[in-house]
């Protein structure tokens, strides 16, 4: 069975964290890296190759729209989960 290679994007350890526990129990699941800001989360993908990012918007040296712009212009196989505590869609 494929494993699907996961990289966390999230400012917060804590947020993190609970992820890779909930994510890591799925036996076809592997966090492959974390990274706590944008910038940092475009050089991961770089070098783990992630399948799914899943990335918080709200982070600093780098918000995750731009980091999502970013990754999808160097793979557009990637898949990106985008969390948010923003109500407003846009």
């Amino acid at each position: 069975m494929k494993q699907i290679r996961i990289l966390l994007a999230d400012d917060h350890t804590v947020v993190r964290d609970g992820l890779r526990a909930l994510l890591e129990r799925e036996s076809d699941m592997t966090v492959v890296a974390e990274a706590a800001d944008g910038r940092e989360c475009v050089q991961m993908a770089e070098t783990e190759a992630p399948d799914v990012v899943v990335m918080d918007l709200a982070m600093p040296n780098m918000n995750g729209m731009e980091a999502t712009r970013r990754l999808l212009a160097a793979n557009a196989r990637v898949s990106v989960v985008i969390l948010s505590m923003h109500q407003d869609e846009s």
